[in-house]
């Protein structure tokens, strides 16, 4: 019977690398040994619990297969989209599949979806087909599930990894760097890397010499979609020109998101941490995030600030409820705060996000404040909106074609955030009290069609940090998004004057 069952388990090992070969990008059919090992040792193991579980032989083989033509099929849904695979901490996401569907199931196809649900059938029809074991080895199959974890730990270990998710699975298959990150990521080491990262990040020590406002923004699928083409009307950003024309510094912004993951892009603004620091975390960073730690707004409140976030959608979506107490925001804003917004769309509108940052601004307080807010307007997707015939002519001279709908409601919604700038501006120009305004693009829009059609391939957004106070030219400077907090306390601290100001008001405030 165990020579039996070592070579059930084993055929599934094998018959499970045809579902795997589909995974886009395709992995290279000379894989290493150690990759090879550390794959037959997970489909063992599944194999092993479902057995466990069932005391079905047959059927457990069958499962462990079916779940990694599952996840192929999911993660080449995310590829599509997003140009990555799945990987481990898409695992952490999965509730939020169902809290928040529009987020995520548009992207199925519907071939996919019908696979799943043909999948599902079979499963199902093989449970009630197999014969289950007379006698269930308990004993024999806890030790063997002991000894496919104990050999999976070892083995992923040795797996060489670039933590590069695309690069790692053409060389080792989808499969084994999955199961890759999910051992190394999920140990102690990965948040301990985390904190280390952050205490000698730029924010772990010193605090504000100035006190003026100061308000950051993360508007969502931002970036100057005008350098996709000519086509496109110059105008549709006419305040951000105004905007970057009137800062002390601005540019393009690369992120490490490209369509989604806004959270990737967020951390390393708050943090001034670089991914590559990060080690499995860089995938999902707060999901690690577990005390409390160096960042942007600690650094503020510890020049007596009252810092708080501001975001027109859940807030336990990405974990930031609990991430952003450790971050050191004193409150935060979500959903319940703009149950009377207006909506643009299924979402929130940017001007409501506007009016709440005005509104915090006018605020009775004695103290400065640090506000982030992070728009959710131009959140796809957007092949999910309606576009009236001839909307289009309005932001491009591409047509009505089906093809650059996406695109039209695209733009619909950067005119709205450009409009959001020009109130703010005009909000900011007229105050007395000093303010910096840092705005910033988190990731280009989940456009890859539009994107072909037009023949390039942007990854990078745009910023720009302006201030109402002090005279300064400003200075074209491109960064990344770690890069941003520590030029913009730079920002801060530029134009003696200016800051002199922001004092004197404070403390005439505080009386």
């Amino acid at each position: 019977m165990q020579a039996s069952l070592a070579l059930t388990l084993l055929a599934a090992a094998g018959l499970a690398l045809l579902p795997e070969a589909l995974a886009v990008p395709r992995a290279s059919p000379r894989r290493s040994l150690v990759a090879l090992a550390l794959h037959t040792a997970a489909i063992c193991f599944i194999c092993l619990c479902v057995l466990l579980i069932t005391g079905r032989v047959r059927f457990s083989a069958f499962v462990a297969i079916a779940l990694v033509a599952l996840m192929a099929g999911v993660s080449n849904a995310k590829y599509a989209s997003l140009r990555e695979p799945f990987v481990f901490t898409d695992l952490s996401l999965f509730m939020q599949l169902f809290a928040h569907p529009r987020l995520y199931l548009p992207f199925l196809s519907v071939s996919t979806v019908t696979a799943f649900a043909v999948g599902i059938v079979v499963v199902l029809t093989g449970f009630i087909v197999d014969t289950p074991l007379a006698h269930k080895p308990v004993g024999a199959l806890v030790l063997a599930l002991c000894a496919c974890l104990a050999a999976g730990y070892a083995l992923a270990a040795r797996l060489p990894l670039t933590l590069n998710p695309v690069d790692d699975q053409k060389r080792h298959g989808f499969f084994a760097v999955f199961v890759a990150y999910l051992l190394n990521g999920m140990q102690f080491s990965t948040a301990r890397r985390l904190r280390s990262a952050l205490a000698a990040g730029p924010f772990a020590s010193g605090a504000p010499q100035s006190t003026p406002d100061v308000i950051v923004i993360q508007s969502e699928s931002f970036f100057d979609v005008r350098r996709l083409a000519d086509a496109i009307n110059p105008t549709v950003l006419t305040h951000f020109d105004a905007a970057r024309r009137e800062s002390i510094q601005y540019g393009q912004f690369a992120v490490p998101a490209w369509g989604a993951n806004t959270m990737r892009t967020e951390f390393a603004t708050l943090t001034g941490v670089a991914e590559t620091e990060l080690g499995y975390a860089r995938f999902y960073p707060y999901a690690f995030v577990r005390r409390a730690c160096a960042a942007l707004p600690a650094w503020f409140k510890r020049g007596g600030y009252r810092t708080m976030a501001i975001h027109p959608y859940y807030a336990d979506f990405f974990g930031r409820e609990r991430a952003f107490k450790y971050l050191q925001f004193d409150r935060f804003h979500d959903i319940a705060s703009f149950a009377n917004a207006g909506r643009v769309g299924p979402y929130v509108a940017d001007m409501a996000v506007a009016e709440a940052i005005v509104s915090e601004l006018d605020a009775p307080r004695h103290k400065p404040a640090f506000i982030f807010a992070m728009t959710m307007e131009n959140h796809g997707p957007l092949h999910l909106e309606t576009v009236q015939a001839g909307e289009g002519a309005a932001f491009h001279t591409l047509g009505d074609d089906a093809r650059w709908h996406d695109l039209t409601a695209y733009l619909r919604h950067l005119a709205n955030a450009d409009a959001m700038l020009g109130h703010l501006l005009a909000v900011l120009r007229a105050r007395r009290r000093d303010t910096v305004l840092c705005f910033y693009g988190d990731h280009v829009p989940a456009l890859p069609r539009v994107f072909s059609g037009l023949g390039c391939d942007p990854t990078q957004s745009d910023y720009f940090i302006w201030r109402n106070y002090g005279n300064a030219s400003a200075i074209q400077k491109d960064l990344r998004a770690e890069q941003l907090g520590p030029d913009l306390l730079q920002a801060l601290e530029a134009g003696v004057a200016g800051g002199l100001t922001a004092r004197l008001l404070h403390q005439t405030t505080e009386r």
